[in-house]
C-alpha cells in the first residue's frame, strides 16, 4: 500500500493520521474531483449518516430518542427472523434468572478467628522462653 504524504508528514495509512489532520485530509482527497460513495450508491438515510460518521463528516451526536421509544429486543428479532421462526419467542423472552442456591445476605463460611494465627506465635515465643530459661537454669546448677 502507497504511503500517505499530507502537510509535510509521512503517513502509512489514514488511521495513523490524528483525528483532525485525517479529516483535513479525506476534505481534500474529496474536493479533488473524486466522487464521495454517496453521489454513486443510493442509499438510504440512515445508512449515509452511518457512512458519513464513519468518515469523520459529521459531528457525532447521540440519540435524541428517549430510551422508551426505542425497539425492544423481541421487536428487532421479530423484524430479523425467519418467517418459519417468527412465531418462536426470543432468548431473551424466556429468559429468567433462577433463585440463588443460598441466601446471599448470610455466609456459609464462618470467619477464622482473629487471634488463631497470633496464639501460634505467642506459643512458639512462650516455648523458646521456658527453653532459655531451662537453659540458664541448667548452666547455673551445673
Amino acid at each position: 500500500m502507497p504511503k500517505i504524504e499530507f502537510r509535510g508528514k509521512t503517513y502509512n495509512n489514514e488511521v495513523e493520521m490524528p483525528p483532525d489532520i485525517r479529516r483535513a485530509y479525506n476534505r481534500e482527497k474529496s474536493q479533488a474531483g473524486a466522487k464521495p460513495l454517496t453521489d454513486i450508491v443510493d442509499m438510504s438515510p440512515e445508512v449515509k449518516a452511518i457512512y458519513e460518521r464513519a468518515l469523520g463528516n459529521v459531528e457525532d451526536k447521540l440519540s435524541t430518542r428517549p430510551t422508551s421509544e426505542l425497539p425492544k429486543t423481541e421487536d428487532i428479532y421479530r423484524q430479523s427472523a425467519p418467517d418459519d421462526m417468527k412465531h418462536l419467542p426470543s432468548d431473551e423472552s424466556i429468559y429468567r434468572p433462577s433463585q440463588p442456591l443460598i441466601d446471599p445476605a448470610k455466609s456459609v463460611i464462618e470467619p477464622e478467628p482473629a487471634f488463631g494465627m497470633n496464639r501460634f506465635i505467642s506459643s512458639i515465643v512462650w516455648v523458646l522462653i521456658l527453653v532459655a530459661i531451662a537453659f540458664i537454669v541448667m548452666q547455673f546448677l551445673l
